[in-house]
């Protein structure tokens, strides 16, 4: 069974694959998976040697041999989350807006 979590508005879910021509980003420092619109509280991704992250379509793609940890710039706002070593989908959380009748990215 794929395993799937969330952390705050970032979504990941455990995938098969890593899509053929996704690109590889680079991994210097921290990667950060959402911008905080507001408060700076970004969810970031400890980037170290054993993890590989890929972005197409503004989906990101992680392939980690070791575990790495997804967490917030400022800690007290959600728990840190370790991932496993597998590969996963990592994404920004949708809401449907009943007035525009579309849907979005959510935002904090």
């Amino acid at each position: 069974m794929k395993k799937h979590y969330s952390h705050g508005e970032v979504t990941i879910f455990e995938t098969d694959q890593i899509p053929k021509n996704a690109k590889k980003i680079n991994t210097k420092g921290e990667i950060i998976l959402a911008d905080s619109e507001t408060t700076g509280n970004h969810h970031c991704l400890e980037a170290k040697k054993g993890v590989e992250i890929y972005e197409k379509d503004g989906i990101f793609y992680l392939k980690n041999e070791i575990p790495v940890k997804i967490y917030c710039k400022l800690q007290n706002r959600h728990d840190t989350i370790e991932l496993n070593p597998s590969i996963w989908e990592i994404d920004k959380a949708k809401e449907y807006d009943y007035l525009t009748m579309e849907k979005r990215n959510v935002a904090d």
